[in-house]
């Protein structure tokens, strides 16, 4: 085996292992956050029992004095010894919790110790394979070398054909929307630019309420136009930590969405942490499909979001208490649906999703995004 071929099967190997821990540190991140949401509700329902058993043991003592102490009635007594005994058992589950945390963010280090060390080895496997000496086992000969490339994959074929067909979707839906929606009034009003110019002189009231219609209709064309700018433009500044990019998309959706009880959890290690545009662009993007999603199609009341990014992986989790999804949704679902839309866009990324949902437990949809 040459030295290329040597190189190649290593750098083949590193590929599979760095995403073999990309995947346990995604888990272990979504381990953990399930573990801190537990724990934080367990926390408030303790220092409820807490304040509960305190009220009743100031009820029941400042009827007391030194001269005529009067006894709790067994009903009291009764009460506070359910409350310890609620207590005792949520504190030892809050025990376990706190040493599956400590596992979980132990494991969470080592896997990004592991992924530092990989992308270490890739990089100086890639600057060895640019050495001359591992171009050729052969020094005899010279002469250039035609590299044949290989053919991509059907799978990768079939993605790339998925992708320029949504390119091609989305530049189709703009055009018709420009041509019927801004194309068409915009020709509509200079025609009657000419009849407004006559009437003005002729009949000041009728010009008056052509005048009226052309405001009613210049504000429909200019949210036409502002709803495929809120399309194209990315919406946000990316020089912005993305917790505060973040913050701000959740606040928006609590401002429009009133009806929906939304929990939200922001988790990142560096606060100032700022994504690269397109990671942060296309997170959004798919951030935008689910909420979407679950306005339109869910019959949802209450929403859970949560992002963990650690390490060199963006975990995104969003489930809401909805109908619902079919079976097989993705399979049905025409080729450019959102979903599908999301999907492709974490494939070109390295990305991952997973959807599912039933009438009993809502929708959930969680991506990872390495970045």
């Amino acid at each position: 085996m040459e030295k290329k071929e040597q190189l190649s099967v290593v750098m083949k190997a590193t590929s599979e292992i760095q995403k073999h821990f990309n995947h346990v540190h995604a888990d272990a991140l979504s381990r953990l956050q399930e573990v801190k949401t537990e724990l934080f509700e367990l926390n408030i329902r303790l220092d409820e029992l807490t304040r509960t058993k305190n009220l009743y043991f100031i009820n029941r003592n400042h009827r007391k004095n030194v001269f005529s102490p009067i006894p709790a009635d067994d009903a009291t007594n009764q009460k506070e010894n359910e409350l310890e005994e609620k207590i005792t058992a949520l504190s030892s589950r809050k025990k376990e919790l706190e040493q599956q945390q400590s596992e979980a963010e132990a494991q969470i280090r080592e896997t990004e110790e592991h992924l530092r060390l990989l992308h270490s080895a890739q990089l100086a496997a890639s600057r060895l394979g640019k050495d001359p000496s591992f171009q050729s086992d052969s020094e005899e000969d010279d002469s250039f070398e035609f590299v044949e490339t290989d053919a991509p994959s059907a799978d990768i074929a079939a993605h790339g054909e998925q992708i320029l067909l949504l390119d091609a979707f989305d530049k189709t839906y703009l055009a018709t929307v420009l041509d019927k929606r801004v194309k068409l009034p915009l020709s509509s009003q200079t025609h009657r630019i000419a009849t407004l110019r006559r009437l003005l002189t002729t009949d000041p009231e009728q010009a008056k309420l052509i005048l009226d219609e052309f405001e009613t209709q210049n504000e429909h064309l200019l949210a036409t136009l502002q709803a495929q700018l809120t399309r194209i433009e990315p919406g946000f500044d990316e020089k912005q930590p993305i917790g505060s990019i973040l913050d701000a998309r959740i606040m928006k959706f609590r401002d429009q969405h009133p009806e929906f009880v939304l929990e939200s959890s922001v988790q990142l290690r560096n606060e100032g942490l700022v994504l690269p545009f397109i990671r942060t662009l296309t997170m959004l993007r798919i951030l935008e499909i689910a909420f979407d999603n679950i306005v339109r199609h869910s019959n949802a009341n209450q929403i859970r979001f949560r992002v963990q990014i650690s390490g060199s992986v963006v975990d995104v989790f969003i489930s809401d208490n909805g109908i619902g999804i079919p079976e097989n949704l993705m399979q049905n679902s025409p080729w450019y649906s959102s979903l599908h839309r999301a999907e492709q866009m974490l494939f070109l990324l390295d990305g991952r999703m997973q959807i599912s949902g039933s009438k009993d437990h809502g929708t959930t949809l969680r991506f990872t995004l390495p970045y």
